[in-house]
C-alpha cells in the first residue's frame, strides 16, 4: 500500500512538472504557490490568533486550488511514437519486474539494446518475469506477409525478414543464463495492434497499445495509447487481451 501511494505521489510530481514544462494550468499553480506561500509567512512571522486564523484560511484555498488543477487534469492518453524520445520507455524496462510484450514482428521495439536492458532488468532479479508473444513464421509470399509489408509506404524490410530475425533473437534469449523467467510464443493470426505492459499489476503499472493502421508514412506515425490502472475497465481489457494469446500462443510456458 505504501508503495502504490508514493508511486502515486511521485506521479502526481511528473504530472505538475509536464505541465509547467508544457504551459498548462498556469494560473492555477501559480495561484496554488503564492497562497501557500502567504500561509507559510504568515504562520511563522505572525504571533496573533487572527493570523493564524488566516495562514490556515490561506493554506486551505492553497490545496483546494492544487486538487483543482489535478482533477481538471487529462493526463495524454493517445500518443504516438515521440513519446518514446520524450519518456524513453527503456529506463521503465530496466526497473520493472514484470514485463509483458506482444509484437507481431518484432523488429522494431525488441532491438539488441532493448533485450539487453531486458536481460539487465527484470531477468536479473528472481521474482522478475518477461513473456513476449510474436507472429508464428510464414513465408515472404504469405497473405500475412503481404498484409504487413502494406502497413507502411516505406518499409526498409520485409516482414517475414524482420521476424525471422526477431525470432532467432528470441531463442537466443530463451538460452541465456537468468535469474527471473522468459518465456516466449507466437500466434498464427494478426490482431493488428501491439502491446507492451510494464509492471501490469504492480504499482505504477501501466500498458500501451499501439495501432498498425494501414499506410502509414512511417513507424512513428503510429498512434498507441497509454493506459494504467485509473483507466478501470479498459486497463484490464487490455490485460485480458494479452493473457488470451499467451494462453493461445504455441511454445509459451503454462
Amino acid at each position: 500500500m505504501a508503495d502504490r501511494i508514493m508511486e502515486r505521489m511521485r506521479r502526481r510530481w511528473r504530472q505538475v512538472l509536464d505541465d509547467v514544462r508544457r504551459r498548462r494550468f498556469l494560473d492555477l499553480y501559480a495561484t496554488t504557490l503564492v497562497s501557500l506561500g502567504f500561509a507559510v509567512v504568515l504562520l511563522v512571522g505572525a504571533d496573533l490568533p487572527d493570523s493564524v486564523r488566516w495562514s490556515v484560511l490561506f493554506a486551505g484555498m492553497g490545496f483546494l486550488l492544487l486538487r483543482a488543477a489535478l482533477a481538471h487534469h487529462r493526463e495524454e492518453r493517445f500518443l504516438d511514437r515521440s513519446d518514446y524520445d520524450r519518456r524513453p520507455i527503456t529506463e521503465d524496462l530496466r526497473r520493472a519486474k514484470d514485463v509483458w510484450i506482444f509484437a507481431p514482428v518484432g523488429s522494431n521495439f525488441l532491438t539488441e539494446e532493448r533485450c539487453d536492458v531486458l536481460r539487465r532488468g527484470p531477468l536479473a532479479r528472481d521474482e522478475g518475469a518477461v513473456r513476449i508473444v510474436v507472429l508464428a513464421e510464414f513465408d515472404a509470399g504469405d497473405a500475412m506477409s503481404e498484409q504487413l509489408d502494406a502497413l507502411l509506404d516505406h518499409p526498409v524490410q520485409k516482414a517475414a525478414d524482420s521476424l525471422r530475425e526477431t525470432r532467432a533473437r528470441l531463442a537466443a534469449m530463451a538460452q541465456w543464463p537468468v535469474n527471473g523467467t522468459f518465456a516466449y510464443g507466437d500466434i498464427a493470426f494478426n490482431p493488428g495492434f501491439s502491446l507492451v505492459a510494464v509492471n501490469p499489476h504492480g504499482a505504477g503499472g501501466y500498458v500501451n497499445v499501439e495501432f498498425h493502421g494501414f499506410r502509414n508514412d512511417a513507424i512513428r506515425s503510429r498512434m498507441h495509447i497509454h493506459l494504467t490502472r485509473d483507466d478501470g475497465p479498459w486497463y484490464t481489457y487490455w490485460l485480458d487481451q494479452f493473457e488470451a494469446m499467451w494462453r493461445s500462443a504455441r511454445g509459451a510456458a503454462a
